[in-house]
């Protein structure tokens, strides 16, 4: 089988003939295609797609030989798949145009598949062997959400919110969710059903059709009211106060539960939450499901003996934010949780610190930790290890970054547990010299 994470560019040539394996029922196709010559790369816009690029000294109607091949790999990832869990396509491939096959070409190659497929099967197989250990994805849709038998909601209840206001509610048929791990827990509750609205920032795959409410954390009130809701419920980030204070003045029930940083404050978000809509055993069940599968992750982790300086890096090229985790920012957390070292808690910085060369190159950490939609912002994995001071380090010799999805890394929920056993399994390939 043709390893799809990889293409393939000449050096310096004008290439003529592309080989491309579209799909595994449709075969291999050959055509012949036009390229500037002062273009050394071809790529095909596909997740599924292998490329490989002929000489230039190759004429339409020549036979193609071993020696006439220039296979230089030339390493590519993709968005929308993942080939052994850890190769994505960047912003600038995703963009090209796909290209089309013309039949009479197709047709004229089919003598020479077998061997260009061999040629290509032997240019991947290094370039695999070295993905195995350099970036690695973590993908939410690895990990489904667990979800506890619903439970027939006993109202009204009565529960005092995160910010000290007495929340009262009396309907939970229409729900709005304006947190990702608010949304997950309310999903894993059994009450997916009763959700008709959420935040920008809630990318669950399985709320995807549900109307936005906001602009990443800042909620329009007017929105919100549209749809009419029973239960609004958001945590201590949620505002303005102000959209806050219209929707209480229109007599929607407001619930701000609290932030959860730390694996001991999770149970608390869950009970609040559970609670206040009125569906307590449910809450019960989840906190114990959830914490049994933290304890068997947690149990696992002695038997790995590796133990990787981890940085998390909280990065956003687009808005030129570039932040080191520290002390406080979740990361830290779970990075202890799998037995490795948080270089930014172990220097005593606070959640969030600055991203300069000094600190990271002074951290030289073994492995970084960042979140997809953030390495996307960078020009993925090569603009990440290009950033100052980072293409210093130890991690950027080893390619070595773990890229965990937005809404799974720091949502401190009912997937959690799983999170930790899969981060450990793969900071366990990682060598230190601590």
């Amino acid at each position: 089988m043709v390893n799809r994470g990889f293409g393939f560019a000449t050096v310096g040539v004008v290439v003529t003939v592309v080989v491309v394996e579209v799909e595994p029922t449709s075969g291999i196709v050959v055509a012949a295609v036009d390229v500037d010559a002062a273009a050394d790369t071809v790529v095909v816009d596909s997740a599924t797609v292998t490329v490989v690029v002929v000489d230039s000294t190759v004429a339409e109607g020549d036979d193609v030989t071993e020696t006439s091949l220039s296979l230089v790999p030339h390493p590519i990832s993709t968005r929308t798949t993942a080939v052994a869990g850890n190769q994505r396509l960047t912003v600038g491939v995703r963009r090209l145009r796909p290209v089309l096959i013309p039949l009479r070409a197709m047709l004229r190659r089919t003598l020479v598949v077998g061997s260009l497929i061999i040629m290509a099967l032997v240019g991947c197989s290094d370039g695999t062997q070295q993905s195995e250990v350099g970036a690695r994805f973590i993908l939410s849709q690895d990990f489904p959400l667990p979800t506890i038998e619903p439970e027939t909601p006993a109202l009204p209840t009565t529960t005092t919110g995160a910010d000290g206001v007495v929340v009262e509610v009396t309907d939970t048929s229409r729900i709005i969710v304006l947190n990702e791990a608010i949304a997950e827990i309310v999903v894993s509750l059994g009450m997916k059903d009763s959700i008709i609205g959420r935040d920008a920032t809630t990318t669950l795959a399985t709320l995807a059709d549900v109307t936005e409410v906001s602009n990443g954390h800042d909620i329009s009130a007017e929105s919100v009211l549209a749809l009419r809701p029973s239960v609004v419920i958001g945590d201590t980030r949620t505002g303005p106060p102000e959209a806050l204070q219209q929707l209480r003045g229109a007599g929607v029930a407001v619930l701000i539960a609290p932030e959860v940083w730390t694996l001991s404050e999770l149970p608390s978000r869950v009970e609040m939450i559970s609670n206040a809509l009125g569906i307590p055993q449910a809450g019960e069940d989840l906190v114990n499901l959830t914490q049994r599968a933290i304890d068997d992750a947690l149990k696992n982790v002695g038997a790995y003996a590796s133990t990787p300086r981890v940085a998390f890096l909280y990065v956003r090229g687009t808005a030129s934010v570039y932040l080191l985790g520290g002390s406080g920012s979740g990361a830290d957390e779970l990075v202890a949780a799998t037995g490795a070292i948080d270089v930014g808690a172990l220097n005593g910085l606070s959640a969030f610190t600055p991203l300069t060369a000094e600190a990271i190159v002074q951290s030289d950490p073994d492995v970084l930790l960042v979140m997809t939609r953030g390495l996307d912002s960078v020009g993925g994995i090569d603009g990440l290890l290009a950033l100052p001071g980072v293409s210093s380090t130890r991690a950027a010799a080893a390619r070595a970054v773990i890229a965990v999805d937005d809404d799974l890394l720091l949502s401190f929920g009912p997937r959690t547990g799983s999170l930790i056993a899969r981060l450990a399994e793969i900071l366990d390939t990682f060598s230190s010299d601590t």
